[in-house]
């Protein structure tokens, strides 16, 4: 599961870059979010090196691949080319979202330990929608992360930024939460509750329901009190306040969807 929520972080990163005005923010920023997916791709390739993850071919695509746009990413932002390197980190986005969605639609295996938690398939009715809600998830964990680097960036930016860009990072993550509890609601608690097959006893059932109610409370529904709050420290001006309150809220989504993942396998449903 490790190396799908790095893949996550990596391709919400490349999301955060490409939806931000790369005119509004200071290139150190741009910079620093390239540094950071390459530092976490190269988490994934030790990880999946180490444990043996993934089949030989799978591993390099997974580990390799998005690594290339964000390498071109972040040259450009060294030669100060801000409309180039907006292109490159969608790029990025698109292929580190296909490589977490081999990884979670990955072939069950024994021998492949890192993946073992993720190795029921995903059923066919709902794979667009599986992916559409992991390409989401990607956007929250890596978008997170980089509007709370963003009200760091403040600090330091002096008079470089105004709340511009840090309000739209903010909107954009309350737009994903809202279509992150949408997707999860139809394609995973509506059947989930309509199941006639689901038992009514038992530790898995119950151990199913808490996991699926630690999802909704801790990675959705507080995020989004958290999100409506920080929109309003930045309505405010007050980025330091802000950046506190999305420091806590990218805790409670990693939470969030690092519980999600492993439902996958247990429920077969995309929570």
């Amino acid at each position: 599961m490790l190396p799908v929520v790095l893949l996550m972080l990596v391709a919400g990163i490349g999301l955060s870059q490409a939806v931000s005005d790369p005119f509004s923010v200071t290139l150190r920023w741009l910079r620093l979010g390239g540094l950071i997916a390459l530092g976490l791709l190269g988490v994934i390739a030790a990880v999946t090196l180490i444990t043996g993850g993934y089949p030989a071919d799978r591993g390099a695509i997974t580990a390799l691949a998005p690594a290339i746009p964000f390498a071109l990413q972040l040259l450009l932002v060294q030669k100060a080319y801000r409309r180039c390197q907006r292109i490159a980190a969608a790029a990025g986005f698109v292929v580190a979202v296909a490589a977490a969605w081999m990884a979670v639609g990955a072939p069950a295996n024994p021998s492949y330990s890192a993946m073992s938690a993720l190795a029921r398939p995903i059923p066919a009715a709902t794979t667009l929608g599986a992916a559409a809600t992991l390409a989401i998830g990607s956007g929250l964990l890596g978008g997170f992360l980089m509007t709370m680097l963003l009200g760091h960036a403040y600090l330091t930016a002096g008079g470089e930024m105004t709340q511009a860009p840090f309000r739209r990072l903010v909107l954009m993550l309350g737009a994903l939460l809202g279509a992150r509890l949408l997707l999860s609601g139809t394609l995973g608690l509506w059947p989930f509750l309509h199941r006639p097959d689901t038992p009514t006893h038992g530790f898995t059932h119950v151990w199913d329901v808490a996991m699926i109610t630690a999802r909704y409370a801790v990675g959705l529904i507080v995020p989004a009190v958290f999100t409506y709050m920080a929109y309003d420290c930045v309505q405010r001006r007050s980025n330091q306040s802000a950046t506190g309150i999305l420091y806590v809220t990218l805790v409670l989504v990693i939470i969030g969807e690092g519980i999600a993942l492993p439902l996958i396998r247990s429920t077969g449903l995309i929570f």
